[in-house]
């Protein structure tokens, strides 16, 4: 069981099932320590932008767990340009982005679907890059996951997605998995583990990993979960509330 889960979603994400009081209150059943409501940034229909511009008056505690008000946004182009505004981006705690089927993205080949993921890297104060085995667009996973690394973005292990690479699913592979692991080492950094939760049922779920432990090569000193005073200083240095696109001047 997880005690830090920071990619969870709730009925705002629209295809999730649980309130955001039912997730604090299982999660706190459950003696998990700090928690990221992160729902699907507006381009998927569902969260308009309100629901992150009130982050600011979103509880921070529950009966003691602390409690993150984020966003899983959505890469929307090649510039690399992401479904917030920079009015939203201030407001949260988190920021967690990824490659999104059902956005206005359109598969660019493989080449300029890297580019626009690294360009999303240079120009926004990013915390994790979701579900990075999960290749819904063709990206050079090499390419992007050191760049994660060079632009201080924790790799997540996403516990829905090893689910479905047992399953069967063809656009998640165990290669890829292992890559998350290797360069995460290589670079002598952590990653994040994360359970995308949609249902209570998968809140902190990190039960799979138990099958895949050995053959990822994971250790625990590379799990930032391990170190919450460690993770605590990583997100608040991207520091949010002062990012503007005059300081990160939007590198294309």
């Amino acid at each position: 069981m997880l005690k830090i889960d920071l990619h969870i979603h709730t009925t705002h994400s629209g295809h999730a099932y649980a309130t955001i009081y039912e997730i604090m209150k299982e999660a706190k059943s459950k003696g998990m320590e700090m928690i990221a409501i992160t729902d699907h940034g507006p381009s998927m229909g569902s969260t308009s932008i309100a629901h992150f511009l009130i982050a600011d008056r979103s509880p921070k505690t529950y009966e003691g767990m602390e409690v993150l008000w984020g966003c899983e946004a959505n890469i929307i182009n090649g510039k690399g340009d992401i479904d917030l505004n920079d009015a939203a981006i201030k407001k949260l705690d988190i920021i967690l982005v990824g490659l999104h089927m059902g956005t206005p993205y359109k598969d660019l080949g493989k080449k300029k679907n890297t580019e626009a993921i690294i360009n999303c890297f240079k120009r926004y104060p990013i915390h994790i890059f979701t579900h990075p085995a999960t290749l819904f667009y063709d990206y050079d996973v090499e390419k992007v996951f050191q760049a994660a690394c060079d632009n201080d973005i924790l790799l997540e292990l996403n516990m829905t997605n090893l689910v479905n690479l047992d399953r069967g699913f063809k656009n998640i592979t165990l290669e890829n998995f292992r890559k998350i692991v290797d360069v995460t080492k290589k670079n002598k950094r952590k990653l994040i583990i994360n359970s995308d939760t949609h249902f209570l049922s998968e809140l902190g779920n990190d039960d799979i990993l138990r099958k895949y432990w050995d053959k990822l090569g994971l250790n625990d000193t590379i799990i930032m979960n391990n170190y919450p005073d460690e993770l605590r200083a990583f997100i608040k240095g991207k520091n949010l509330p002062k990012y503007s696109p005059e300081i990160n001047k939007r590198k294309k």
